[in-house]
């Protein structure tokens, strides 16, 4: 026989709170309980056969069926079936977090009574010897078993395996004994929001900030709202770099929707513990109205493959190519476009009022030369200092270790002064620099990017002898335009197995692309060589990523440096693409001269480059030496021994 309890709300007392309502109906079940084991210790007195409990198990005295007969025909009994059934009416009628469970988990009526049940043992600790005294079990355990008799289930099962409560943990079975999960528990008596199982890795964003104007949250958000009308749910994969704005994205949609967000480091996910942390992550979004943002290097891993209970989700990667199609979802790709320097101008003095004062054309070559995204700037916004050579270097900082071991930093001490060129050359690169300098703002006009649609990087292929400064050009490049200087060696991106130089340089450049520095190839050789044969398929794949690294320097938004020593030895197709090719030749006669002057006053003094000049122009005369040679070879005078000391 299975009774369910009445919902009649006429006892109901409006100011009962939930937790003394649950008390007051297991201790009125209790009670009802009592009186048919009462009956049952009385015939047990009054028949000998049935006087242990061996004998008392073997009648079926305890059967559901006779205890419903004796309960229904009791007139105290019948009174609390009915207050019970009040009591379990004005528990789940109501708005609270126990019905917001039971609703959301899509609990049956059993399942309900069973965390009720558990839950009581929460709100009280003696309902144990309660359930003691009803049970015969010393400490008083939560049993399937108690439950169903005291619920008027009889012997049937209130839940199994793939009931919500064994899928969402909401509660634990050990030996029978039935407890509520921790959070579940907490979550219900309204002490805790985040489960401490995933409060390491989870950030629950509630703030709504100004968007920017160029974000597409209104018409998001409207496409949103009109799948989960058709019963779609919806991933979002957001793409950009870290410090974007792509969880600030997020949480605007989701306030759109009424809802929080959950952002999910997945980097810190260590194991095979994929499964239960997703469920964890789902349980605790669904209990808070949340939506959840998968984040960080694993992102992909935390998307489940099918929609289930979860109808709002987004993705947060970097890459458009990382990017999973998401069968059985309505799908959304957004990508947060990188801020224009009007637009960098603009956060700069939001957040950094202290810019003001600053010198004329300090703020417009700091926004137009960093092209840092909004978290950055309010990061170094947030350090207290706001003077501008401060900002400028905490600006210029950001760009360190982004690229890790695909690329090196290279100081940059040296400036213009230190470059020895003959006129030519020295005319172009005052003429790179330039366009260095100013090209970010031009870029960003419509016109000109619909005209040059690809190819807006900056390219400048030097060429030249070892030692005739092509690495100092770039250092001094990278050092007037107030940026870092990046080396990567080709022949270290070059891998023999197949696919995976492509590979490298994707990484390589999808990094790059977000970053505020100047890249130096050096030993372009090993890539831009010309190829005359193709005798085996290594030669295709080679030339397939020299074509690859080709588009892909063509397609970088910043400036990117070529270095060869032999130019001849680079293809032609690939020369007449750069507009900048410089040829660095050995010096003449008088950059000699100027080399071993400056270098002689740095090492020793003014005064005595003045008193050797007769001697640095014999030498700048008599040995074509390069830049390099002639440092090393002052470098080596200055630790030369003396006469004494040879002796």
């Amino acid at each position: 026989m299975n009774v369910a309890p009445r919902t009649d709300l006429s006892s109901a007392k409006d100011d009962l709170s939930v937790e003394e309502a649950i008390l007051r109906l297991v201790r009125t079940l209790c009670r009802r309980r009592i009186l048919w084991l009462d009956k049952l210790a009385q015939q047990a007195v009054s028949e000998p056969d049935l006087g242990n409990a061996h004998a008392r198990a073997l009648a079926d005295m305890d059967a559901p069926g006779r205890e419903a007969e004796f309960l229904d025909a009791h007139a105290e009994a019948s009174a609390l079936w009915q207050e019970a059934g009040t009591l379990h009416a004005h528990i789940f009628e109501g708005e609270n977090r126990l019905r917001h469970l039971a609703d959301v988990f899509g609990l049956s009526i059993e399942e309900r009574q069973l965390v009720l049940l558990c839950l009581s043992t929460a709100i009280d600790p003696s309902m144990h010897l309660v359930f003691q005294s009803i049970s015969g079990v010393s400490g008083g355990p939560v049993s399937e078993d108690m439950a169903a008799r005291l619920f008027g289930h009889g012997r049937n099962a209130m839940w199994g395996p793939g009931s919500p409560l064994s899928r969402w943990h909401i509660i634990e079975e050990t030996g029978g004994v039935l407890r509520l999960d921790p959070y579940v528990q907490s979550y219900l008596r309204g002490a805790s929001d985040v489960d401490p199982d995933v409060a390491m890795l989870c950030r629950v964003i509630n703030e709504t900030p100004e968007p920017l104007p160029n974000w597409p949250v209104e018409e998001l958000t409207e496409r949103l709202i009109g799948a989960l009308q058709r019963g779609m749910p919806t991933r979002v994969t957001v793409l950009g770099q870290p410090l974007s704005g792509r969880t600030t994205l997020a949480s605007l949609i989701s306030a759109r929707l009424g809802r929080s967000v959950s952002v999910i480091d997945t980097g810190r996910i260590k194991g095979q513990i994929w499964d239960l942390i997703r469920m964890r992550v789902q349980r605790q979004a669904l209990l808070h109205n949340s939506t959840i943002a998968w984040a960080g290097e694993n992102a992909l891993k935390g998307i489940e493959p099918l929609p289930d209970s979860i109808d709002v989700e987004f993705v947060i990667i970097e890459t458009q190519e990382d990017a999973m199609p998401a069968i059985g979802w309505h799908e959304e790709r957004v990508k947060i476009p990188s801020l224009t320097s009007v637009e960098r101008k603009t956060l700069w003095q939001r957040y950094l009022p202290g810019a003001q004062v600053w010198p004329d054309g300090a703020l417009d070559q700091l926004a137009d030369r960093f092209r840092v995204t909004i978290g950055e700037i309010r990061h170094v916004a947030a350090q207290g200092d706001d003077s501008f050579e401060g900002v400028r270097q905490r600006t210029r900082a950001l760009s360190h270790g982004k690229l890790g071991d695909l690329a090196r930093l290279v100081e940059c001490p040296f400036d213009r002064t230190d470059l020895h060129l003959p006129d030519g050359v020295s005319d172009q690169l005052d003429e790179f620099l330039y366009e260095a300098k100013t090209r970010n703002a031009f870029w960003e006009d419509p016109g000109a990017r619909r005209l040059f649609p690809r190819g807006v990087g900056l390219i400048g292929l030097m060429s030249g002898p070892p030692g005739t400064g092509k690495t100092m050009a770039a250092q001094v490049i990278a050092n007037e335009l107030g940026l870092d200087l990046f080396r990567i060696d080709v022949a270290t991106m070059i891998d023999k197995y197949i696919g995976e130089t492509a590979k490298r340089l994707k990484r390589l450049f999808a990094r790059a692309s977000e970053i505020n520095a100047v890249l130096l190839f050096d030993e372009a050789d090993a890539l831009f060589a010309r190829r005359t044969d193709t005798k085996d398929s290594l030669d295709k794949h080679s030339n397939a990523d020299t074509s690859y690294l080709l588009q892909l320097v063509e397609d970088y938004p910043g400036v990117a440096l070529l270095a060869t020593n032999k130019r001849q030895q680079i293809d032609d197709a690939f020369v007449r693409r750069i507009r900048y090719v410089f040829y660095l030749p050995r010096p003449e006669r008088a950059e000699r001269l100027a080399i071993w002057q400056q270098v002689v006053s740095v090492l020793a003094s003014p005064q005595q480059a003045a008193d050797l000049r007769p001697d640095l122009e014999r030498l700048a005369s008599d040995l074509p030496m390069t830049g390099a040679q002639i440092k090393n070879a002052a470098l080596a005078a200055v630790f030369l021994p003396s006469g004494t000391e040879r002796r």
